[in-house]
């Protein structure tokens, strides 16, 4: 019989207490441990809500005890006071005052991946990870398959946990979007993981990039079975035996599971085309290859995964063709965080582009590829933001040859002026930012609807 002993008579934190804090909370209090050994540790001097949400709390679990909690700068302080440390993906693991109760830490993914029973399907990646875990989801449902979509995308992942009766999930399937911040340390046993690509990105939180780097190559540890893309294998030397040991097959343009030329192959034989699917790009279709290794595991027919991609038209803010008017189109890529998705995009749309829209965090990231290929197509406008907007500024100015019109604002509407006013007609302004878009809005998702907004108000 599965139990939850482990939570009971320990002294535990829960760090941070924001949506995923609540559901952390909600679990502990359901698997019965008492709140007396429960503590809530926030830098925030005040959250609101939270007396509407502890009465809440204390109502549905009968409960007349109040709920300890230290709010403030000295939050981080009494970690060694506890037993366990549970904690959430927007706190660094590398954090000085964290790192030292490592072997205390745990996090919803290791508890969802101990004690979930349904089969998992981990997808990670630097780039494209939502879109894919979206796809095979998608798939899996037309497959009438018992599937849900977790992690990254909906909520918290205890909350898929049935706690009454585990044994219940066995004959089900979740696709688990898995971020480097989960991975990092992650100690599981799963069904199937698909790693995408390895790119330059989160270096501040994981304290540099080898961090980064071996938590997303942990995703390969504990699976049944692995689809890696060809180009991750190379570059990190994957032998024979460590491709035999973690059981890989490879997806991309060599491997297994291939896309060349619009037509996809699985061991070199003809699928079926890429005429009928909705998304575009090559990225998409490296993805899409990986999907087809997912049928392959789980006895899906390959064309229910084609009938999926007739109608599937991926996720908002991915290269997303938002409005054409005025002989000029705008894209909206806001999900490009890093250098190395802008260049996929910038290479997606090639010599077309005439305008981009760079910007935001400057979190250590090296420009100088990126630069390099706005020098190759001859991109003519470049709207940067602050705080990286000064980095890239400064790199650009280095290329004497290149001549280029170069605005720098903190608007988006001043922004999508300048790039109507100057975008010729028949090219592209693409909004693709190469870093985070933290030090003005809360997500890539806020600032492409922000994006979105000012474009469609010059219709």
């Amino acid at each position: 019989m599965i139990s939850f002993e482990k939570f009971q008579n320990k002294k535990i934190a829960i760090l941070w207490y924001g949506r995923e804090g609540k559901s952390s909370l909600h679990f502990l209090l359901q698997i019965g441990v008492d709140p007396k050994n429960i503590t809530i540790l926030d830098g925030a001097e005040k959250i609101e809500g939270l007396a509407e949400n502890f009465d809440y709390l204390s109502k549905k679990f009968t409960l007349n005890t109040e709920f300890n909690c230290t709010f403030g700068g000295n939050y981080l302080d009494t970690l060694k006071t506890f037993d366990m440390i549970i904690i959430t993906p927007g706190i660094s693991f590398y954090h000085p005052k964290i790192y030292p109760y490592r072997d205390k830490i745990t996090s919803q993914a290791q508890i969802f991946f101990e004690y979930y029973q349904g089969k998992i399907i981990a997808v990670s990646g630097t780039k494209g990870k939502s879109t894919t875990a979206t796809l095979i989801y998608e798939t899996c449902k037309r497959a009438d398959k018992n599937v849900q979509l977790v992690g990254n995308i909906g909520n918290p992942v205890l909350d898929y946990i049935n706690i009454e009766n585990l044994i219940l999930q066995k004959d089900e399937y979740v696709v688990f979007e898995v971020s480097s911040y989960m991975l990092d340390g992650l100690k599981k046993n799963n069904y199937i993981s698909v790693l995408l690509n390895i790119y330059a990105d989160h270096i501040d939180w994981h304290n540099g990039f080898d961090n980064y780097k071996n938590a997303k190559l942990n995703l390969l540890n504990g699976s049944k079975y692995n689809l890696v893309r060809d180009e991750v294998c190379e570059k990190y030397d994957f032998t024979k035996q460590q491709t035999k040991d973690l059981n890989i097959n490879t997806f991309g343009h060599r491997g297994m599971y291939i896309y060349q030329e619009g037509q996809f192959y699985v061991q070199k034989k003809p699928l079926f085309d890429a005429t009928s699917i909705v998304l575009k790009w090559e990225h998409n279709m490296m993805n899409i290859a990986a999907v087809i290794g997912v049928c392959d595991i789980m006895k899906i027919e390959y064309s229910v995964l084609k009938e999926t991609l007739a109608t599937f038209h991926g996720l908002p803010h991915r290269m997303e063709n938002i409005w054409t008017y005025g002989g000029i189109v705008r894209v909206d890529d806001a999900i490009s965080t890093t250098p190395e998705s802008t260049i996929q995009a910038i290479q997606t749309f090639g010599d077309t582009i005439d305008t981009i829209f760079l910007w935001w965090t400057d979190r250590g990231y090296v420009f100088d590829e990126l630069i390099d290929v706005l020098v190759k197509y001859r991109i003519k406008n470049v709207i940067l933001f602050p705080d990286s907007g000064k980095r890239i500024f400064d790199v650009i100015k280095k290329k004497d040859e290149w001549e280029i019109r170069i605005f720098k604002t903190d608007d988006m509407k001043d922004a999508v002026r300048f790039a109507y006013e100057w975008t010729s007609h028949g090219k592209i302004c693409l909004l693709s930012t190469a870093s985070p878009s933290y030090s003005l809005w809360k997500n890539f998702e806020e600032k492409g609807d922000v994006f979105q907004k000012h474009v469609k108000a010059l219709a």
